[in-house]
């Protein structure tokens, strides 16, 4: 009778511990709940995106791997580098196109050169807002710019509207220029 006894409750005692370790299990957290996430609708790597305007040369741009999505979601771009011609190039960490193809912020890293007869102009920044509509960029943070003419400009904000010939810059943190 002691064995049997002995054995009933070794089971409870086997019994309570594993439904205790069951129920002491749970699942992390999740910001968004599996069955509400966007998946994208097609990764590719090693791609080439092409963004076609009026009037102008493509720009050509290639990536490590594009992430593309179906809806307003943009479709992004990792190591990236893009060129227009021979007029325009650069480089950066990740590319983020919006649906319409006429606005994306680059960041990481981004360096954009054009080198024409007239001018020839390097930009180097975190972070680069690109607007098609308007023909401008804008870079909120630190930005280094580099004039063909050796001349250095560092400073916290620019903006540029190209169809204007306008230039703009914050807080000069380093450089001068002439006007």
């Amino acid at each position: 009778m002691k064995a049997g006894h002995m054995a009933c409750l070794l089971l409870i005692g086997l019994f309570s511990l594993s439904l205790t370790s069951l129920t002491s299990c749970k699942k992390l957290p999740s910001s968004i709940p599996i069955g509400e996430q966007e998946l994208p609708d097609m990764v590719l790597t090693d791609a080439k995106y092409t963004l076609g305007q009026e009037k102008e040369q493509p720009l050509v741009m290639t990536a490590s791997k594009m992430t593309i999505y179906k809806t307003d979601r943009d479709t992004v771009l990792e190591n990236v580098s893009f060129s227009r011609g021979t007029s325009l190039s650069g480089s950066c960490a990740l590319a983020s196109i919006k649906s319409d193809n006429r606005h994306a912020v680059l960041s990481g890293n981004v360096t954009i050169h054009q080198a024409d007869s007239d001018n020839d102009t390097t930009i180097r920044a975190e972070e680069i807002i690109w607007d098609e509509d308007e023909n401008s960029i804008l870079c909120e943070g630190e930005v280094l710019v580099i004039y063909g003419d050796g001349t250095r400009i560092r400073a916290e904000r620019f903006s540029a509207l190209f169809d204007e010939n306008r230039y703009e810059f914050g807080r000069i943190i380093e450089g001068s220029f002439e006007q």
